[in-house]
């Protein structure tokens, strides 16, 4: 039977449900705040894939029509670093929606989140495996396509011999939630450890966004610890108020990147490209080149805490609307907390922070976002 003659009904053979009449769902491989994903063996093709599994979600032809169009261009997408996308539909529930599911590639072995555990790991990994994933960043960058939701949970490992190969998951599939998930208003995609300021504040998102939070994820894994942790609350409004810090003894070569990567503003950050050839000269201990613009960064990492009294120093106009636009911005997403995964990525107990006391008008709007946020 060809694939196009196959029904596209969901039907069960034997114990195990078959998606579309092609595959059959062996088991949970994970749960999200966006899908489920189930390991599955195609029919078909006799191969062994990973299935995401949305929520049901409305009948609307021009809604399925979007899905259509975004598979159709995250089908193009081709590099070793990416999880490959076979295919893509969706299904007819029995309350008369239709459950969108796609099919990717399975990788055999753990998250970086699993593969991490609660050890830093050595410089020399941490920069490979940034290698890695920004050469698969740039790729897609280059088609205009931004993942949203990098952090160690959407990074799949497995061994190539002696070599740990990494892989980038969910590439575009948090574009394709917004839609699945009824286009909630205020709601924020994206993991809130990893969010960049630009999502925080609802400003325009671009190829920058991935690069800071492939930051964060590099910074973790050399530190053993999330940079930005506590409720959402107090994670979300630290990108207002305070820098990456660096682990102390890297490289200076090393350090300065890991902080032009974590820049506040997105115009300061490295390109995907320039990011991986950076790592990899950093991996071969190769001169730099003469117009590197890398190394041209302080290494202070951490923002000066408001302090009393009159001495304070005024913060600049424009800063200081820039930082109240972006509480307003949280206050607004504060009641869809819950579609946020704050868990599940880092195995190990996260300590609650202890970030400065603000005062003023800003000091006031995080108190206020942090009861509404509060069970």
């Amino acid at each position: 039977m060809s694939a196009a003659a196959i029904n596209v009904s969901t039907a069960p053979v034997g114990d195990a449900r078959v998606l579309a009449g092609r595959y059959r769902l062996d088991g949970v491989l994970g749960r999200g705040g966006m899908a489920t994903v189930h390991r599955a063996h195609d029919l078909v093709l006799e191969r062994d894939v990973a299935i995401k599994l949305f929520p049901s979600v409305a009948d609307d032809a021009d809604l399925l029509l979007r899905h259509s169009a975004e598979v159709r261009v995250l089908a193009t997408l081709s590099h070793p670093g990416l999880v490959a996308l076979y295919d893509a539909g969706s299904v007819r529930d029995g309350d008369g929606g239709q459950e969108v599911y796609i099919v990717m590639e399975l990788v055999d072995g753990p998250t970086l989140a699993e593969h991490r555990g609660t050890e830093p790991m050595s410089a020399a990994a941490v920069s490979d495996i940034g290698r890695q994933i920004a050469e698969a960043l740039a790729d897609v960058h280059e088609q205009q396509i931004v993942h949203r939701d990098i952090k160690p949970g959407n990074i799949l490992t497995t061994a190539d011999g002696p070599e740990l190969v990494v892989k980038v998951a969910d590439f575009g599939i948090a574009r394709i939630a917004d839609d699945t998930r009824l286009t909630m208003t205020g709601t924020m995609l994206g993991t809130v450890h990893y969010l960049s300021p630009e999502q925080v504040t609802g400003g325009p998102l671009g190829p920058p966004t991935d690069i800071y939070s492939l930051g964060l994820v590099l910074i973790e894994c050399l530190s053993g610890r999330a940079v930005f942790t506590g409720t959402f609350a107090e994670s979300a409004a630290a990108r207002l108020t305070s820098l990456p810090t660096i682990p102390e003894g890297l490289a200076p070569g090393l350090a300065r990147l890991l902080s032009q990567m974590t820049a506040r503003d997105p115009e300061e950050r490295p390109t995907a490209a320039d990011v991986a050839a950076e790592l990899d000269r950093l991996g071969t201990d190769a001169p730099p080149a003469a117009d590197t613009e890398l190394l041209s960064l302080p290494q202070t990492r951490v923002a000066p805490a408001v302090r009393e009294g009159r001495s304070a120093a005024r913060p600049r106009p424009g800063h200081r609307s820039w930082v109240l636009a972006g509480c307003a911005t949280l206050l607004l997403v504060g009641g869809t907390v819950a579609a946020l995964q704050v868990g599940g990525d880092d195995p190990s107990p996260r300590p609650t922070p202890s970030y400065p006391v603000v005062q003023g008008d800003l000091g006031s709007a995080l108190t206020t976002l942090q009861r509404s946020v509060t069970p």
